[in-house]
């Protein structure tokens, strides 16, 4: 998708178009994740969670960060690289993605994240300092699937393209959406649905028999017997019933 149109207050709409060309991403550092993120899926729609290793990408870690989707809307920080937390001059984990946006674009934000995990997609968006427009961002959003086969979480990179300096009585970092777009991942390879058996291997439900003596070819079937015992044995043969003794734990001074 590439949304070129916004209200006033910067607010741009995602609607169902796609972005075909990753080549759109301007700055290195988010190429590298990109690269790294497509070369681990190896054809599958997503990497696991637990496949990322910052030691072997080439883009470094204090810009990255990782969302989690606890649902209904609820998308937080699991982790935030010490130049995105520099930047906005505090700790983002914990805190709701749409939190680093201005009020106008939160819901674009929010959607684009959900579009990034549902189809399951690339997203990406350019955004623009709220309070200082000629300060402009990249940030990719990349899906991964958690190790319970859910794609739920996201990894991403967000990084300054043209960066004016901010003095300390700034207010704090908002964005505002200048551009977004989410690119279909393509697919080589076959996902197995590891949770439910596959059709060729499943064996069938073994078949209730009734026990009606013997099988076709003679086989005697073992039936469940009676035994006479217990209380109703001693109460028929008038005995008296004999009290069972347990053993008990006694406290000893010492």
């Amino acid at each position: 998708m590439d949304s070129g149109t916004s209200d006033e207050d910067g607010c741009v709409t995602l609607n169902a178009y796609r972005w075909a060309n990753s080549t759109d991403m301007i700055h290195n550092e988010v190429r590298a994740l990109y690269s790294y993120w497509d070369g681990l899926r190896a054809g599958r729609t997503t990497p696991l969670r637990s496949e990322i290793d910052p030691r072997d990408m080439a883009c470094r870690a204090s810009n990255l960060f990782i969302l989690e989707n606890l649902g209904s809307g609820n998308v937080r920080f699991r982790l935030a690289g010490t130049s995105i937390v520099d930047a906005f001059g505090m700790e983002l984990r914990g805190m709701n993605a749409r939190a680093i946006m201005s009020a106008a674009s939160r819901e674009s934000f929010m959607a684009l994240i959900g579009e990034t995990l549902e189809d399951p997609g690339v997203g990406y968006a350019r955004l623009r300092n709220a309070d200082n427009p000629e300060e402009l961002w990249e940030i990719t959003l990349l899906p991964l699937r958690s190790d319970f086969g859910m794609i739920d979480r996201v990894i991403g990179c967000l990084h300054p393209v043209e960066f004016v300096g901010r003095s300390p009585s700034a207010a704090p970092l908002r964005f505002k959406i200048d551009h977004m777009s989410v690119e279909p991942i393509k697919t080589t390879v076959r996902e197995l649905n590891l949770p439910s058996p596959i059709p060729e291997f499943a064996e069938g439900p073994a078949p209730f028999v009734h026990d009606t003596g013997a099988d076709a070819n003679g086989k005697k079937f073992f039936s469940l017997t009676t035994i006479d015992g217990g209380l109703a044995n001693v109460e028929r043969n008038n005995e008296v019933p004999r009290e069972i003794s347990r053993d008990h734990l006694r406290l000893i001074d010492d």
